[in-house]
């Protein structure tokens, strides 16, 4: 049989790297946002559920009573409400709870309607102010002196695909040093939208606005230097985005003359049927 008879099994080969199977991702269905509002809304849809699935199964018995009466068969044994087992376990979730720290009962006595939500969660107070609002509230727990919160530790973005209303939530870590404490400043914002950059306020955030623009597509108003910081300028999309593929985009090849300990030969030959190569081309016997 000739060379161009022999069936591909192994084919057809993608020889788009973006469109390969392995790089295909799944976009997730929910939005685990920590939040005392969307704890609370999902703890009040578990009671209805359950007081669903109970009426059910009492409809259910009424039923199987009538055609058991109407076949002169005996009546079927009542359904019982289970009871909820204690919880021993040792760990706890920490689920969220109201607010009562003073910070942020102060925060949301002097931002007012700014304020969207406050609560405390495994001991971490969070205040979401609205997205235009940021740096005021910056502001305010910088300079007020029941607050002072002279240091920004962290801030950090995260991708919501699945949220109604917004795509991310960015987040100020901030810190007292004068009174060892932490506090956590959010805002959720569409896609597209602009916060103001925190740099006037707290420096710090020059390097850590450039990380988030550059993993997640966010940028900031009025930065200083608002270019990548850890892939080149011509990089295509952000890697910290949940439609971004594990493996990457393909934009950078490995030179596996380097890769000692075979490794990566080993896992691009694993690959190798979703990436259009063809590792046991036909030969004519």
């Amino acid at each position: 049989m000739a060379t161009d008879d022999v069936p591909n099994e192994a084919g057809p080969y993608v020889y788009d790297i973006k469109a390969a199977p392995n790089r295909q991702v799944e976009m997730p269905k929910t939005v685990p946002l920590p939040s005392l509002k969307i704890y609370l809304a999902e703890q009040a849809a578990a009671v209805v559920a359950e007081e669903a699935k109970w009426q059910k199964s009492l409809a259910d018995f009424e039923t199987a009573k009538a055609k058991a009466e109407a076949e002169g068969k005996p009546a079927p044994k009542p359904p019982v409400r289970p009871v909820p087992k204690p919880d021993t376990n040792d760990m706890k979730f920490p689920a969220p709870a109201p607010a009562t720290d003073p910070d942020l009962l102060h925060l949301q006595e002097v931002l007012g309607p700014k304020v969207e939500e406050i609560f405390q969660q495994a001991g971490e107070l969070t205040c979401q102010v609205k997205k235009e609002s940021i740096l005021e509230a910056l502001a305010l727990v910088r300079d007020d002196a029941a607050l002072g919160y002279e240091m920004l530790a962290d801030e950090t973005a995260t991708h919501y695909p699945a949220a109604q209303g917004f795509a991310f939530s960015v987040v100020y870590h901030l810190t007292s040093i004068r009174r060892s404490k932490r506090l956590r400043l959010r805002i959720l914002i569409p896609e597209g939208f602009e916060p103001e950059t925190a740099v006037p306020l707290y420096p710090t955030a020059n390097w850590l606005e450039r990380e988030i623009w550059d993993m997640l597509g966010i940028r900031f108003q009025h930065h200083p230097d608002m270019t990548r910081i850890l892939c080149p300028e011509d990089w295509e999309g952000h890697a910290l985005r949940k439609e971004y593929p594990t493996l990457g985009l393909g934009q950078r090849d490995i030179d596996f003359r380097e890769d000692r300990s075979g490794v990566l030969m080993r896992i691009a030959m694993e690959k190798a049927g979703n990436m259009g190569i063809n590792l046991n081309p036909p030969r004519a016997e």
